[in-house]
């Protein structure tokens, strides 16, 4: 790649990373090349579509989760890993605009977005895996699920989170105690 084309390419990661950090995860690919500096041709050969940009800047924020997981896994009480990765999960979604919407969606435009999603449920997978009684739900629910409390947690007013979140979290732990139905 060009060095000129590599810069231009670094500043409308740039431009479209600011932009869904300040909540704007509506932003036109025409908005964001004018914000970047460049042709409106340029930024559609980095981002084909607007779903295509925002799934590239949240990608990470997915791979993030898989890294929560992956700590929770180390720890020795399955049913405080789990509690804890879904609290700081849901603390970094509530504070990434944008997630809650690529994590909810069944139908991904980039493959790296793809990946990350099936890593996440594996390694969920793994941390339900450990819980005893076996709860009847699978990795891929569960996500389905966090996205759920995402949504119903970011209806409250921000100085009632904290306690929406301990509620949910206790009614999530509830029912998975209760092991699968008979």
């Amino acid at each position: 790649m060009r060095a000129d084309a590599a810069r231009n390419r670094e500043r409308i990661f740039d431009e479209a990373r600011r932009a869904i950090a300040a909540g704007d995860t509506a932003l036109t690919l025409n908005e964001l090349a004018r914000r970047s500096g460049v042709g409106v041709g340029t930024v559609y050969r980095v981002f084909p579509t607007q779903r295509a940009m925002l799934e590239a800047v949240l990608e990470s924020s997915a791979r993030d989760l898989i890294q929560l997981a992956d700590a929770a896994e180390r720890e020795d009480d399955p049913h405080r890993a789990l509690e804890e990765f879904l609290r700081t999960a849901l603390a970094a979604a509530l504070a990434q605009p944008g997630l809650f919407t690529v994590l909810i969606t069944v139908t991904d435009e980039t493959d790296d977005l793809r990946r990350a999603k099936a890593e996440l449920v594996t390694r969920v997978s793994r941390l339900l895996g450990r819980l005893r009684p076996a709860p009847a739900l699978t990795g891929e629910n569960l996500l389905k699920l966090f996205c759920g409390l995402i949504h119903a947690i970011s209806e409250h007013p921000e100085e009632r989170r904290a306690a929406a979140t301990d509620a949910y979290l206790r009614l999530l732990r509830a029912g998975l105690a209760a092991g699968p139905a008979g």
